[in-house]
């Protein structure tokens, strides 16, 4: 059953009730509940100890074609025992608050999880649970708000300035999107000229908070 809406002449932000969702018949019934399984980061809720209590779907997902993360006997893992125990040793830090982890993968690349401890009752003796966010393990790991129409540029130009910003090299960007190098370089000074920008360091500064995730 969905969410049963207030009485009609009803204000739900101003009433009594605003803040009572009574009215959802079960937990995953609640709207955020539902787009938390589904969102696109990897998420787990584990103890201090690394003991798993609850994933999303993405989670899900993480585990079956990543194999350096694990679930063992019910305990969140890595296959890598010592990175396991760096994970817990962070976490014996103390809770509270939000942070960061990182750890670099077999490959070589470096993988920065979001730390989030969750709130607890210290009254009904409940344990500390703490949330691991990954990032997204698919090409589209970054959501981008719409920036070209601000600075003038063409759909090619804000096609490089996102690859740019996401590390590749001109040589990559071309190698990609099946244009030469020169091509590419034609675009980005172009694209330098519209920002009034010279340098790559420039050009994070201005696109970056353009990117989300």
């Amino acid at each position: 059953m969905a969410y049963v809406a207030p009485p009609a002449g009803t204000n739900p932000t101003s009433s009594a009730d605003a803040n009572d969702f009574s009215n959802w018949q079960g937990a995953t019934e609640r709207p955020l509940l539902r787009w938390s399984v589904g969102r696109f980061h990897p998420l787990f809720i584990v103890t201090p100890g690394l003991r798993l209590r609850d994933l999303n779907l993405a989670a899900e997902a993480l585990l079956r074609t990543d194999g350096e993360i694990l679930v063992t006997a019910g305990q969140f893992c890595f296959a890598d025992k010592a990175r396991t125990g760096h994970l817990k040793a962070c976490l014996d830090g103390g809770g509270g608050g939000a942070s960061g982890w990182s750890y670099r993968r077999a490959s070589g690349e470096f993988v920065v999880v979001h730390i989030e401890w969750l709130p607890s009752d210290p009254v009904d003796g409940a344990e500390s649970l703490v949330a691991l966010t990954f990032p997204p393990h698919h090409v589209a790991r970054y959501v981008w708000a719409e920036f070209a129409h601000h600075f003038d540029l063409t759909r090619s130009e804000a096609a490089i300035v996102k690859r740019l910003v996401g590390g590749q090299t001109p040589t990559v960007v071309a190698e990609e999107l099946g244009l030469s190098i020169e091509t590419v370089r034609t675009h980005i000074r172009r694209t330098y000229n519209k920002l009034g920008i010279s340098c790559r360091e420039q050009l994070f500064s201005v696109i970056v908070p353009f990117r989300l995730g």
